[in-house]
């Protein structure tokens, strides 16, 4: 499973479009995917600032959500000014999601696969070692 915080900040003027664009993203998304477990967008305190919090029964369907038509098919650049993802594990008995991990991709994953996780790598935090 993979759960991931995505922190992003949005160009000044923007945020109707960006609104826009996360709607239509969460639409899309739930239609199309079916390994989606989270997928909610939240407008933060500082101004143009906004929260994603994405959770996947694996880190295969994130990477193929990242690398969907939809996903692509959006001009992200021209609204966003930042964007910082934090991948999270869930505390046990303090929330229902799985355990975020990072399996190795497979021998015959695709290219694709391939590409998006050498963009979005998972990175396991020592300090998460032990503590489910």
């Amino acid at each position: 499973m993979a759960t991931i915080l995505a922190h992003l900040e949005v160009h000044p003027g923007k945020e109707a479009e960006w609104e826009a664009i996360m709607a239509d993203m969460v639409r899309q998304t739930f239609e199309q995917e079916q390994q989606v477990l989270r997928y909610e967008y939240f407008k933060g305190q500082e101004p143009l600032h906004y929260y994603c919090l994405l959770s996947f029964e694996d880190k295969w369907a994130f990477y193929l959500h990242q690398a969907s038509d939809y996903h692509e098919g959006h001009d992200f650049e021209s609204v966003l000014a930042n964007v910082e993802l934090e991948y999270l594990d869930p505390v046990k008995g303090a929330s229902l999601l799985p355990p975020t991990e990072n399996p190795p991709l497979p021998d015959d994953a695709s290219e694709t696969l391939r590409n998006t996780e050498q963009v979005f790598p998972i990175s396991i935090p020592g300090w998460w070692v032990g503590r489910a």
